[in-house]
């Protein structure tokens, strides 16, 4: 009975193990706003990895990781900030706005393994978070007015889904060496994505250089930062951005390489 229980055990082992096949590759995401839902989001652009697994030899079904690191604003401004005795001080205000998405999904090929153009469809679902510094230059003014904090991070996350569809292109077909392994694979795709809930972001593109201390606003709320007198001790807080409150939702563009194994 042991032996045929360790029997059963090394069989289904080295069926298993013999039979694994997955990808493993590098892309570059295009993450374009859908306008009528995020009027303010700037496109986004970036790097990515990632990582597919199929448990059973054949099967076109694959378990896939996706993980991508963009920026869609990156901008410094000349600030001009007013106070209560109506003083002003001009300082460099330095945004980036960054874009990460962390993506799990059910890969489904069209197609046989070895053809030379094999199409795919993702269905995903993940987080998304974006993230904005705010690093502020200390002004040069006689009435020596400091920001109290020069660094301030905006930053929210939450649950997304979409979905891919694209094809893989055989680079080994190129090659008379290697036509028949069909390992290198350019991979082009277009996605779609969404947020299960709102999402706070900050785009600096469409911000001005404009009086700040006052309460008039564009957008859905301000980043204030708190500024003080040295020379007083008086203290002042100004709008240093504007936070916007939407849906998410993208279409998107992925050109990348993966490797077959």
């Amino acid at each position: 009975m042991k032996r045929a229980l360790l029997f059963l055990t090394f069989s289904f082992v080295s069926i298993f193990s013999n039979s694994q096949k997955g990808q493993i590759g590098a892309f570059i995401p295009i993450d374009s706003p859908i306008k009528s839902v995020m009027p303010n989001m700037g496109t986004n652009i970036g790097f990515g990895l990632q990582g597919s697994y199929s448990p059973f030899h054949g099967s076109p079904f694959y378990i896939e990781l996706k993980g991508s690191w963009g920026t869609y604003s990156q901008k410094s401004l000349d600030q001009t900030y007013y106070f209560s005795d109506n003083s002003q001080t001009i300082t460099n205000v330095h945004y980036k706005s960054s874009m990460r998405k962390y993506l799990l999904g059910t890969k489904f090929m069209i197609g046989n393994d070895f053809r030379a153009v094999r199409g795919f469809i993702t269905p995903q679902i993940g987080l998304a978070k974006y993230r904005t510094n705010i690093v502020i230059t200390d002004p040069s003014d006689v009435d020596d007015c400091k920001p109290l904090d020069r660094k301030t991070t905006q930053k929210d996350i939450g649950f997304v889904y979409g979905g891919e569809l694209g094809i893989e292109i055989s680079l080994d077909r190129f090659n008379k060496n290697h036509s028949d392994e069909n390992k290198h694979k350019l991979v082009i795709s277009g996605s779609y994505l969404a947020g299960f809930d709102h999402f706070e972001y900050v785009n600096v593109k469409y911000m001005k250089d404009e009086v700040h201390g006052t309460n008039v606003t564009h957008a859905d709320a301000d980043i204030n930062s708190t500024f003080i007198n040295l020379s007083t001790n008086e203290i002042h807080e100004h709008k240093i951005a504007e936070l916007y409150h939407t849906s998410l939702m993208y279409w998107g563009i992925n050109i990348g390489y993966v490797y077959n194994f």
